[in-house]
């Protein structure tokens, strides 16, 4: 169930933000587990946790006279969870540049100086794409990985690969669009879902996704040009598993 945390030290602000989601949750008949408004940077991000898809952070830019502070807070939030929605709400327009050269992943970016029927439009439309993110409608073509540390959960179709990860005990996921890293070994992730192919040591990928291999180096390539290494004993399955 959906997690709605605010990040506000305006407290006319935390009122119009609460009650606009509220209503905004009632009308559509939408669950959600908890509603949270902090005033403490450190306070919101201790609430992140690699859950995946249960979260949604709506995050003032400016907190305590720091105008750069919620792009720092959503930092902290995308190293905890790297499928948390993000949307920065702000009255800072100017800033709209930089937030997005921040590389956070925000959906929107939310001005507080519109009208209070195009601010109750934008918030719907996040809290819309949370709901739907959570709920998936991924079907069979779902993956799912989950321990007591990560919950990641994808279309199928779009995995690319795994590779471990330069941080000690994890490993980064690699989409056609998207690229993840939760808590979790190679060794784990072959084991998630008897689809996928572990074909080194240090990568697992998804062989209906491999567009070449390249014999001579014993390289996969992919689509979007990421390739991986495939060890000796792996490249005749795999060529098996290309056909």
């Amino acid at each position: 169930m959906l997690d709605i945390y605010i990040l506000e030290d305006d407290i006319i602000q935390q009122f119009r933000m609460e009650r606009e989601i509220e209503k905004i949750m009632s009308k559509n008949h939408w669950d959600y587990q908890r509603l949270e408004v902090f005033d403490s940077s450190k306070d919101i991000i201790a609430k992140a946790s690699e859950k995946g898809e249960h979260q949604i952070f709506f995050l003032d830019l400016e907190i305590k006279e720091d105008e750069k502070q919620g792009i720092d807070v959503a930092k902290a939030i995308r190293e905890k969870d790297a499928t948390a929605i993000i949307v920065f709400v702000t009255s800072h327009s100017e800033f709209m540049p930089i937030t997005y050269q921040s590389l956070v992943g925000a959906i929107d970016f939310i001005d507080k100086n519109v009208s209070d029927q195009t601010f109750r439009a934008r918030v719907e439309l996040c809290l819309k794409e949370a709901i739907k993110h959570q709920t998936g409608n991924f079907g069979e073509n779902s993956y799912l990985f989950e321990t007591s540390k990560a919950r990641v959960r994808v279309p199928y179709s779009d995995i690319l690969y795994f590779e471990t990860s330069p941080a000690v005990h994890r490993v980064i996921l690699h989409t056609k669009t998207d690229r993840i890293e939760f808590y979790a070994t190679i060794a784990e992730v072959a084991k998630s879902d008897k689809r996928l192919f572990k074909c080194h040591r240090s990568f697992v990928i998804n062989a209906d996704n491999v567009t070449r291999f390249d014999k001579r180096t014993r390289t996969a390539y992919f689509e979007t040009g990421n390739y991986c290494l495939v060890s000796r004993e792996k490249v005749k399955t795999l060529l098996n598993e290309m056909r």
